[in-house]
């Protein structure tokens, strides 16, 4: 049995309960916490940016740990770090001990998520490379659609937040000690090939034959020097910040931004559910189409499906516009996220991906960090999410024309 398979399953199993416990758990706790403590919306929505912040400037260190050592050690950090945040967040009785707590998350998030599973899936995967990040990215909206109902469930049977925290300690401690003991960085540590096939085994008869691909892919491998200085590096930037920061601003706020406009909080966690399944499917087709269509064109139609979400969000007053805008921004996002991934290794090589993608991540996230502090600020000041709002719809609209630019980038020749 080829082996890549197993670490998929267990890269998906810790994106689902990593990404849907940790992540849409904050989203779902956060009023919770807001009425108990006192706390106005932008000192709260400070707590998510700092966790995303850490989240993607960790991502380089991230790379590091990998090359040093190895995506199995790295996950038994993470996982301890994510229940150390836990524990801490558990026990919060003010804004400082919040603040360091998301602080701890955001490091253990970094750390047992997207960086090592899509490094994982780059080595073990070539021609199957977008279907397997497709299962892989799918995996994390499936968390959403369980954790997000689940944990809202809970405190309201519990009548008590903290629950929520105990839940993710436990994930935490899960997935790193399974990481250490599954993980296998490279098919050569098993004795076996990238995709399962020996590159020199006959192609017909009985052995599987290789098909020419349908899709660009890159014969060579960049480095991060390289790919930072080329022109599609900060079109998929400037893209990825604006796709990012609306998911961001809508999985922070979209609870209580439902809740203003007089849907009842059960429901309004529910529409983070509805997200997370949706999600689930548009991951999953983008890794399905991904290696039969140009991931760039699934990027473009993935961002303006999360805008046109984003447009009906505005005014869903009424339970049909709460599941038009679950549905569209779900699958928008879902379709465009694999799409990304897929794309970095396309273009740049896999033998550099997590590199390339921590660079691009830091940079993206320093940018998106302050998307949920804003959008938090101008509900405090102008009593409704309006302007966040048309001004992640204004940039989408830019964004979609820089991934109509992307093209496969060229190297420069060397002169010797």
């Amino acid at each position: 049995m080829f082996y890549g398979w197993i670490v998929l399953a267990f890269v998906s199993f810790c994106y689902f309960a990593v990404v849907g416990g940790g992540f849409y758990g904050f989203s779902v706790v956060m009023p919770e916490m807001i009425s108990e403590q006192g706390w106005s919306r932008t000192e709260a929505s400070l707590g998510i940016a700092i966790m995303m912040l850490t989240f993607g400037l960790n991502a380089p260190i991230i790379a590091i740990l990998i090359s040093k050592i190895k995506t199995q050690r790295t996950l038994l950090l993470g996982g301890g770090m994510i229940s150390l945040g836990s524990t801490a967040l558990y026990f919060t009785d003010g804004i400082v001990s919040f603040y360091i707590g998301s602080f701890l998350l955001g490091v253990g998030l970094s750390m047992s998520s997207v960086v090592a599973g899509g490094h994982l899936i780059a080595q073990w995967f070539n021609r199957r490379r977008s279907l397997a990040m497709g299962i892989f990215m799918a995996s994390g909206g499936l968390g959403a659609f369980v954790f997000a109902p689940l944990f809202s469930y809970l405190i309201t049977l519990t009548g008590d937040w903290r629950v929520v925290w105990v839940c993710v300690a436990i994930i935490g401690v899960t997935v790193g000690i399974l990481g250490f003991l599954i993980v296998r960085e490279r098919p050569v540590v098993m004795g076996q090939f990238i995709d399962g096939v020996d590159p020199n085994a006959p192609t017909t008869g009985s052995g599987e034959e290789i098909k020419p691909a349908k899709v660009y892919k890159s014969s060579v491998s960049w480095t991060q020097r390289e790919a930072f200085k080329s022109k599609v590096f900060w079109l998929m930037l400037f893209a990825s910040w604006v796709a990012m920061s609306g998911n961001t601003v809508i999985t922070s706020q979209v609870v209580l931004h439902l809740t203003d406009l007089g849907i009842a909080q059960i429901a309004a966690a529910g529409a983070l559910g509805i997200i997370g399944i949706v999600n689930t499917i548009g991951r999953f087709s983008g890794g399905a189409l991904g290696d039969r269509f140009d991931p760039r064109l699934l990027m473009f139609v993935g961002l303006a499906l999360e805008l046109l979400g984003i447009f009906v969000l505005i005014r869903a007053d009424e339970q049909i516009l709460v599941y038009s805008f679950s549905i569209l921004f779900g699958l928008g996002f879902g379709l465009y996220l694999v799409a990304f991934t897929s794309l970095i290794a396309n273009y740049f090589g896999a033998e550099n991906y997590a590199k390339i993608y921590a660079l691009l991540g830091l940079c993206y996230t320093v940018l998106t960090s302050s998307a949920p502090i804003l959008a938090g600020y101008a509900y405090d000041k102008l009593g409704s999410y309006d302007v966040p709002f048309y001004v992640i719809l204004g940039f989408g609209c830019c964004a979609l024309i820089a991934i109509l630019l992307m093209k496969p980038p060229a190297r420069k020749a060397v002169v010797v």
